[in-house]
């Protein structure tokens, strides 16, 4: 057996798996949900025909064991009376419950009339000869159950998947929201059998008060739904995952009645194809977060023969008419408070489960933090490649006709049938999860759908009941009681009035400074609805601090020193008070946004130019690297003043800062030497410094963006100079001719001769991704007249890679300054300054074997030292693209097709070998001989780089490697050599652009604010849009924690490319943030006596020779 970790012991070997695989033929469970497959109904002409049935687990005849209840798609529904010792008998038609005729979706256990005894709703479809309803089964108390649906208001008959039972508006009973599915592929419009309906209980009677309740009627692709209070408000809300295009919803709950969705203004991006959904608060933080499901695959043979991702154009087509922006991988939403989500599912490990259904959080180690359990596979894989081009050849397509008929039925035994295991995630805290599937015996493959928790024993371990497609349900026995000796604690609510099992309660546990919070909501996951017991992991614990339980009607009541290991009921009666959910908040946050006070009126617009017509291979756009941005006092008032670059076309703009702190947009001499001269070229940094030596900054502003190539004058960079007022005009005669992308201009006097001299970093060789772009060393005569002396003092400067950022520091104390240098595809390179000489000495450094995608690098003394370490943003960890000393992302770089264009092949590690993430048709559009080696999908598959291409031409690539995609610190040791050290995991699930450095909460240690985010990858890459800025509190000796977005005051949403820090008029520290296609944002500092540190200030444009900023 593999050795496998189990809550207090991890680490120890295990003799068993933390799982039992339970027979039919010990359980009586013999439900088998059978989909045979017929002319007049079929996947075909049903998409969502192997979906797959659910579960819900309750104690219906109140003796004190959870009891099971199953839909079958096409036959009777089963319910099973547990007996005791996981023995179960079929009582279903004595119960009278075996389901309308028809197809049944979706089943719920509530208590719906209120009178004790839960009752069961059955969701089902009416479509084609599949006349299915909606029944609603009123348990009698004696065993049987009767079916009142049409009496209580709730007959429907559509395309219900499932219902959700909530007090919405409060008033101490049950209403119930329906999720609904369509049957077709493309959006159209309203139809009440597709509709989502929420229906209020008016007692002996359900309203349909949907359009007053302000929810959308819209025909959507219901899958999942969950009812849990998102935004800790103590009114539930509801989200919604929708599959195909239509957008997932989050109603959050306006207290008063009505809902509105949320979705776009608090999650930058959802799933596509969302299919089962869960809410829990799975990092212990007191918020709920949210996973959606949907359908990358974790193996290689199936990514590479399934439809996946659309491109990029198509993606921002979509966007354009109007939807949410979507991801074809699970998304793991990670409540930062303020209303807002991060998508944190590459981070955490658990975006690839494939073609997924269920998703359950639940403690089933009983470590004291939520698992995650996910049902997997389709018996069909109407998505495969092959498939779908043998059914659109001509030849099928004539032979189909209209319908499947008997006699070409066998046309859908063509379609893949590829058994899957299921998933299962050990939270191991930190916003990571360890896939253990295999190790807790939960791997076998099959097709499974709904699934449900429950403690089936009464053992104080959650086991799972799986409901399965074309074979019998799986009962798995927790074993975790013996295996690992964790302890639990249960929770039995009693409600008063008509919500008798308290749906929506809260119950805190604290135990050692940890919490745990569980809310009371069955229905989750998909289809299905779990054991309404709330069930608490304590690991060694032996007692509770405290148990709170919150109710619905807000008030609560709380328990000290629990002893653990027992059952306890809490009831309603006994509560007290009325809690106050504004109370639980932080105190007054770091930072306020300051952005309509201060007024800073521009808007980066960027231009519609797409890097990958040009070259369809690289992973990323490179075009969008604006806006520039600076900040010095230009007119001489004492104030600092700002320059925001503008995108191709677009004019930057200097804004001086006004008496009152407002800022307002500077005149600007008219004429072909004035900034807004030059707007067609496209602004990507920007540095203020004194030039010509007359005392006013200058400005230099670096052009790029990646669409111009050749000598074209946009590419020119320019030099403004300052005439004292606040006035520019650009000097012609100042620069060397160049003409390359550039990245980042870097002000320093480092040759100590009172003149400012200039690093210029160059990004990318235009149509030539991957190749060293030219970087220039420029030396300031004195008056504002500059030579590139790249070849004659910093030999391998030049060609240093494609340079992203650099900064000067004099790293040895020697009194010259040298220059590090970041990139992607680069190590963290530092260039000594020896004898006026720069000689790459990163090896010497320590730094070598750091190549990343690094973004940014800036300079600030931040453990207190007096030396100045670096803080360097990289591309983070919550991609699809991952790197590794062992495990490198690569980029091959060569004409591969032998038609004179270089193509770029990227590669990554998946299961310990190294695959391209390209697929077959993009390949193949640019190579058309490889067709001959791979005439079908599934011959292309899991091929490597050396399968796909000669040994002759990947040899002869240019193969770039990064080793890691973590943003990190590099504290200066003193002895000439730097120590890397990866930030905390706040700071990985977004790429780092910017970063500032200051004691921003008052408390004398030097802090750091972070911002990036890029949303031009590839989109099967991912959207790196999880940040909204970071505050990493600084304990003073290089070490970082983050802080809580509520606390912090730091939520900047979109694409932050610069930040710089200055003072207002009142001497009090604003931070702003230039935004990409958007507004800057513009915080102010209200933690105390927050000061920024130098080098963060203005940019790195004071440095000198000697000193140490």
């Amino acid at each position: 057996m593999a050795a496998i970790a189990l809550g207090g012991c991890r680490g120890s070997e295990a003799e068993k798996p933390l799982f039992e695989s339970l027979a039919p033929a010990v359980t009586g469970v013999t439900f088998s949900n059978d989909l045979p497959e017929k002319a007049d109904f079929n996947p075909l002409n049903y998409l969502y025909y192997y979906n797959g049935g659910g579960v819900a687990a309750g104690d219906v005849n109140g003796d004190g064991l959870p009891d099971l209840y199953f839909t079958a798609n096409l036959g009777k529904n089963r319910l099973y009376i547990n007996k005791g010792h996981y023995r179960f008998e079929d009582v279903t038609d004595r119960a009278g419950v075996a389901g309308p005729p028809g197809w049944k979706t979706g089943v719920t256990m509530a208590d719906v009339n209120g009178d004790g005894k839960l009752d069961i709703f059955v969701s089902a479809v009416s479509y084609r000869s599949m006349k299915g309803r909606n029944v609603l089964y009123v348990n009698n108390g004696d065993g049987t159950f009767t079916d009142r649906t049409a009496e209580l208001g709730l007959e429907h008959s559509g395309y219900s998947t499932q219902a959700v039972f909530f007090d919405y508006d409060g008033d101490g009973d049950l209403d119930m929201f329906l999720l609904s599915h369509s049957t077709h592929t493309e959006r159209s419009g309203s139809a009440r059998a597709a509709s989502d309906i929420l229906y209020r209980n008016d007692g002996s009677h359900f309203t349909d008060v949907t359009a007053a309740a302000g929810i959308h009627e819209v025909d959507g692709f219901g899958l999942g739904v969950v009812a849990s209070d998102l935004n800790g408000d103590g009114c539930p809300d509801l989200y919604v995952g929708n599959d195909f295009q239509e957008d997932d919803a989050l109603w959050i709950n306006n207290c008063d009645g009505t809902f509105t969705d949320r979705v776009r203004e608090s999650m930058p991006h959802t799933s596509r194809f969302s299919m089962g959904v869960d809410a829990a608060d799975f990092d212990g933080d007191g918020r709920i977060d949210l996973i959606s499901l949907d359908m990358l695959p974790d193996r290689e043979d199936i990514f590479k023969t399934a439809a996946g991702a659309d491109g990029y154009a198509l993606d921002a087509r979509r966007a354009a008419a109007g939807f949410q922006s979507q991801v074809t991988h699970n998304a793991l939403q990670l409540n930062r408070g303020a209303g807002l989500f991060s998508d944190v599912a590459f981070l955490a490990g658990v975006a690839a489960t494939d073609w997924s259904w269920c998703p359950l959080f639940a403690d089933l180690d009983n470590d004291g933090r939520k698992d995650l359990f996910i049902t997997n596979g389709i018996y069909r894989r109407p998505n495969d490649l092959d498939y779908i081009a043998f059914v659109g050849s001509p030849g099928v397509q004539a032979t189909l006709g209209d319908s499947i008929t008997e006699a070409n039925l066998a046309l859908l035994k063509q379609m893949p049938s590829v058994p899957l295991p299921n998933y299962a995630f050990r939270n191991d805290g930190g916003l990571a999860f360890s896939s253990v599937a295999d190790a807790w015996g939960l791997a076998a493959p099959g097709f499974s759908s709904g699934a449900a928790y429950v403690d089936l024993d009464n053992s104080g371990a959650l086991d799972l009941v799986v409901n399965n497609v074309n074979a019998p349900a799986s009962i798995h026995r927790n074993t975790a009681r013996a295996a690992n000796g964790n302890h639990y604690l249960t929770v039995t609510l009693a409600g008063a009035g008509a919500n008798t099992e308290g749906i929506g309660a809260k119950v805190i546990v604290r135990q050692g400074g940890a919490t745990q919070l569980l809310e009371q909501q069955p229905t989750r996951g998909f289809e299905s609805s779990v054991d309404r017991r709330l069930h608490f992991g304590l690991g060694k614990a032996t007692r509770v601090d405290s148990l709170t339980v919150i109710w619905p009607d807000r008030r609560w009541q709380t328990l000290t020193n629990v002893a653990a290991d027992q059952r306890l009921t809490l009831s309603q009666k006994d509560a007290a008070g009325r809690w106050d959910y504004r109370a639980a908040r932080p105190a007054a946050p770091l930072f306020a946004d300051v952005s309509a006070r201060v007024g800073i009126d521009f808007r980066h617009r960027e231009n519609d130019f797409r890097d990958y017509d040009r070259e369809p291979l690289i992973p990323h756009l490179l075009s969008t690297e604006g806006p520039a941005l600076a900040v010095a006092d230009v007119d001489g008032d004492g104030l600092d003043d700002v320059y925001v670059g503008g995108a191709k076309w677009q004019r930057g703009q200097v804004f001086l800062q006004q008496r009152d702190g407002t800022f307002r947009a500077a005149s600007e001499p008219a004429g072909d030497l004035s900034i807004g001269a030059d707007s067609v070229a496209e602004d990507v940094d920007a540095a203020f410094f004194d030039a010509d030596g007359d005392g006013h900054p200058d400005l230099y502003v670096a052009s790029g963006g990646n669409e111009f190539y050749g000598q074209d004058d946009a590419m020119r960079h320019r030099l403004y100079l300052n005439d004292g007022r606040g006035h520019f005009r650009r000097a012609s005669d100042a620069l060397p001719d160049f003409f390359d992308n550039g990245s980042c201009v870097v002000p320093g006097d480092f040759d100590g001769d009172g003149a400012i001299d200039l690093f210029v970093g160059s990004r990318v060789v235009s149509r030539r991704y991957g190749l060293p772009a030219r970087s220039h060393l420029l030396h300031n005569d004195g008056r504002g007249h500059f030579t590139d002396v790249t070849t004659e003092l910093a030999e391998g400067l030049g060609e240093a890679g494609m340079v992203t950022s650099a900064t000067w520091i004099d790293y040895d104390h020697d009194g010259a300054l040298d220059l590090v240098v970041v990139g992607e595809w680069m190590p963290v390179r530092v260039f000594h300054q020896e004898n006026g000489h720069f000689v790459d000495r990163t090896r010497e450094a320590g730094l070598s074997g750091t190549n990343g995608w690094w973004n940014s690098v800036s300079a600030a003394d931040l453990n207190g030292d007096g030396r100045l370490d670096l803080v360097l943003g990289n591309l983070g960890t919550n991609s699809f693209l991952r790197a590794s000393p062992k495990e490198p992302a690569r980029l091959y770089v060569n004409d591969f097709a032998h038609d004179g264009t270089l193509q770029q092949i990227l590669t990554s590690y998946r299961s310990g070998v190294s695959y391209p993430v390209a697929g077959r048709d993009e390949l193949l559009a640019l190579n058309p001989a490889l067709r001959a080696r791979f005439p079908s999908y599934a011959k292309f598959g899991a091929a490597r780089i050396e399968d796909i291409f000669s040994a002759t031409d990947v040899a002869g690539a240019r193969v770039l490697e990064a080793y890691s995609f973590e943003s990190a610190v590099a504290l200066d040791r003193g002895n000439g050599t730097f120590d890397l050290r990866s930030l905390p995991a706040m700071a990985q699930i977004a790429p780092v652009y910017a970063s500032a450095a200051g004691d921003f909460d008052g408390d004398g240690k030097p802090d750091l604010l972070l911002a990036g985010n890029f949303l031009g990858a590839a989109p099967v890459l991912g959207r790196g849009d999880a940040s909204y800025g970071l505050l990493l509190h600084g304990r003073g000796d290089g070490r970082f924690d983050a802080v809580d977005l509520e606390r912090s005051g730091v939520a900047i949403s979109g694409q932050v490319r610069r930040m710089r820090v200055l003072r207002d008029a009142a001497g009090r520290t604003l931070v702003i943030a230039a935004r990409n296609d958007d507004t800057p944002v513009i915080l102010r500092a209200t933690g105390g006596s927050a000061t920024a540190s130098d080098a963060t200030r203005h940019g790195p444009s004071t440095a000198r020779r000697g000193s140490r900023e």
